[in-house]
């Protein structure tokens, strides 16, 4: 009798876990189902999604703009026509609106904000010059300029490799900071920056300027 009821709880014990794990399956295999018939559906209706998608972007809905983003993403389609480009401009939007100004850039925090955005890594190089500021003026007393960039990218921090240039005195070096002695005349100076798989660069436009005499003799006492 004893082992007839042991024999009956076992068997129903079976019968349960069989039940379940096929509902479990049936249950499994209906969802895949499901998410299969959305990304066909998607991918049918992909052009559409794209236009819906420049709409957003071109009315600066950024945060509507992303989450289709995401589906694109999702279903392998992350390089559709212009869809890395825009990636690209959004992240550096959201990059400049949450940091106050150039300066307190930071690697970290560049990091930190492209992770926030989530969206697909891209190989981009992000340059910035911290200093001097657009159009600033300088006496030659005030040399040597002090030039400082930050060159950033998802893979990694390369502002050690910035070339710096100017319109007028050509390379002026290498490096994230420099000193160096300008020319007198209007100067474009020019950031450069690699990840050794693309580049980024960023322009400024800064005055050189003889000392006036008042200066020439202040400086003299």
């Amino acid at each position: 009798m004893i082992l007839a009821v042991f024999f009956f709880v076992l068997f129903n014990l079976i019968f349960k876990l069989v039940v379940d794990l096929r509902s479990e399956s049936i249950k499994e295999r209906a969802e895949l189902i499901e998410k299969d018939r959305i990304k066909q559906a998607f991918l049918a209706n992909i052009d559409n999604e794209y236009n819906n998608l420049l709409k957003l972007y071109d009315a600066k809905a950024y945060e509507k703009a992303i989450e289709i983003i995401k589906v694109f993403n999702r279903y392998d389609k992350s390089d559709y026509k212009d869809l890395p480009e825009i990636k690209k401009d959004i992240r550096l939007f959201y990059l400049k609106k949450k940091l106050e100004f150039i300066p307190k850039i930071h690697f970290d925090e560049f990091m930190k904000l492209s992770k926030d955005i989530d969206i697909e890594e891209d190989d981009s190089t992000e340059v910035f010059i911290r200093t001097p500021r657009y159009g600033q003026y300088f006496y030659t007393s005030d040399l040597p300029v002090v030039l400082e960039g930050v060159a950033l990218s998802v893979k990694g921090d390369y502002s050690d490799g910035i070339v710096w240039t100017s319109s007028i005195d050509g390379e002026l070096g290498k490096g994230k900071k420099l000193a160096v002695h300008l020319s007198v005349g209007e100067h474009q100076i020019t950031a450069t920056g690699t990840n050794n798989i693309t580049k980024g660069s960023m322009a400024i436009r800064i005055f050189i300027e003889k000392d006036p005499d008042f200066l020439k003799n202040y400086i003299k006492k």
